[in-house]
């Protein structure tokens, strides 16, 4: 405190040391400039140019700092706008890739599923060239016995033809039957290539009581897509009519079935649709109907393109072994009921 007491005066005494110099020079700067304009001038002068030149400059300085604070606010904007570009371009990048991946994975799929329908289109072709739906002759051929007509047999009525026995009387019908042997199937005629149509006309028709001939279901059947050019009928076609007409189908599997597996689902009163391959009843592929048993152990079977064999009883372990080797859209065997009946 009493370091500060002693400097104060000190301080007071330049202060005024100085004012009183300011006023003097003011007071003799004044004289001169009334007495001696010439010394004056020659004073005043080279203060007046250094504060022209000091202001220019200082001005010139503002100008340039403002050019700057003014370039400075372009280049964050410069540097802001091309942050942002880049950060669209980043989310546009992503998109892109996010976008191509999901394109990838459609692609694969699309292949992936193109494959399976072609590796199924080949299944189906192969199934057609070596099932082909053909009538002719079987590749095995024996003399039938006939069954007794108490078990089954062929009658006339009102001019349709029943085949009797079994869970129902069947209207039945003969693929190369003159009313309707050369009518169309698709492009092919019923006579040689509508065993499907044919023995599925005998399942409605005794199924639903309504008659529904081989040359209405082969016309409906191919309106559906059924129709496999010079091949018969494809497998879809079984559970398609049966959608149709309001009845059930289901797919009986055959990996280890026995003389039990027919007996079972003759029980319950169905009928059930067999695709057979080569053997007694053709030598490709060909649809008959199995549709009871016999006391015996015997199966009944509608076959469209042969009376004799519909009329025969045949051994559960002959339908087995002779059965198609195709394996899709429920084949070889099929149980058709009414609904409610299993």
């Amino acid at each position: 405190m009493n370091e500060q007491n002693r400097q104060s005066p000190v301080k007071w005494i330049l202060l005024v040391c100085a004012l009183a110099v300011f006023c003097v020079a003011g007071v003799e700067l004044l004289y001169c400039r009334f007495n001696d304009p010439k010394l004056y001038e020659s004073i005043v002068t080279p203060v007046r140019i250094l504060y022209h030149d000091t202001r220019a400059q200082v001005k010139g300085y503002a100008e340039s700092f403002d050019r700057w604070e003014a370039e400075q606010v372009r280049t964050r904007a410069v540097i802001a706008e091309t942050q942002r570009v880049e950060a669209e371009a980043r989310r546009l990048r992503a998109t892109a890739r996010r976008q191509a991946r999901q394109d990838a994975a459609l692609q694969r799929e699309a292949a992936r599923r193109r494959k399976e329908e072609q590796a199924h289109a080949a299944e189906l072709l192969q199934d057609a060239r070596e099932f082909a739906q053909l009538a002719g002759d079987p590749s095995i051929r024996e003399e039938l016995e006939k069954a007794d007509p108490a078990v089954t047999e062929l009658v006339t009525r009102d001019g349709q033809e029943f085949l009797t026995g079994g869970n129902l009387t069947l209207c039945y019908f003969n693929q190369g039957d003159e009313q309707w042997k050369d009518k169309p199937f698709g492009r092919d005629p019923i006579g040689r290539y509508g065993c499907g149509p044919t023995a599925l006309a005998m399942l409605v028709s005794g199924m639903t009581g309504n008659l529904v001939t081989p040359e209405a279901m082969a016309a409906w059947a191919a309106s559906q897509g059924y129709a496999a050019l010079h091949s018969g009928s494809y497998l879809s076609i079984v559970s398609g009519t049966a959608k149709r007409y309001g009845l059930d189908c289901v797919s009986i599997p055959v990996a280890e079935a026995g003389a039990d597996t027919l007996y079972d689902a003759l029980s319950t009163g169905g009928i059930v649709v067999a695709l057979m391959g080569p053997g007694h009843f053709t030598s490709g592929g060909h649809f008959i109907l199995l549709h009871g048993t016999t006391l015996s152990g015997g199966i009944l079977v509608a076959d469209p393109n042969s009376r004799d064999n519909s009329l025969a009883v045949w051994e559960p372990d002959v339908i087995l072994s002779e059965l198609s080797g195709s394996r899709h859209d429920g084949a070889p065997l099929w149980l058709i009921t009414a609904p409610g009946d299993l």
